[in-house]
């Protein structure tokens, strides 16, 4: 995960690293509200935004290429937090489910090194797919909100996807 937030401080993140933590320190309780009174997956769906609405709104050029490229990229650091816990949450109830297996079933007990194979290959793709959608935009300044955008929306989507994998069997 560390080497997505470098690419995106590389290709989308505004020069100024202390600003995006401003935004993350200033806004991103706002999403951690939304996020932890929310129950179930398709209730935390519903914060994707929470944090780069109200900053775009509060900030001064908040609705500037600049401002909403921050804004979002700020939402897409916390997406990321929540993405590292569903993910050590879900490894570990796979791995509750191949224990169970495990003894009668040693072929299917599987599921922890699945998820990795699958986590490594959405890995690729996120940045494959985040990297066109600034790419798609030359020179013009499009490109940091598309790309900035794409991060906050792709780690948000596999965050829910994450969940839903151990909703299926509660």
């Amino acid at each position: 995960m560390r080497a997505f937030v470098l690419i995106l401080t590389l290709l989308f993140a505004p020069p100024a690293a202390a600003q995006e933590e401003y935004e993350v320190r200033e806004y991103g309780g706002i999403l951690r509200a939304c996020y932890e009174d929310a129950e179930g997956s398709d209730a935390k769906s519903q914060c994707l935004g929470a944090m780069s609405t109200a900053c775009m709104e509060r900030e001064e050029g908040g609705y500037t290429t600049l401002g909403m490229s921050r804004c979002a990229y700020g939402e897409s650091l916390v997406w990321d937090e929540f993405l590292n816990a569903e993910y050590r949450e879900t490894r570990r109830f796979l791995a509750s489910l191949d224990e169970e297996d495990k003894e009668y079933f040693p072929e299917f007990a599987v599921r922890v090194e699945a998820l990795l194979k699958a986590q490594r290959a959405w890995i690729a793709y996120r940045d494959a797919s985040c990297e066109l959608d600034y790419a798609l935009w030359g020179a013009g300044s499009m490109r940091h909100i598309s790309g900035t955008q794409c991060a906050m929306e792709t780690v948000s989507a596999r965050t829910i996807e994450l969940i839903r994998m151990r909703e299926v069997f509660q």
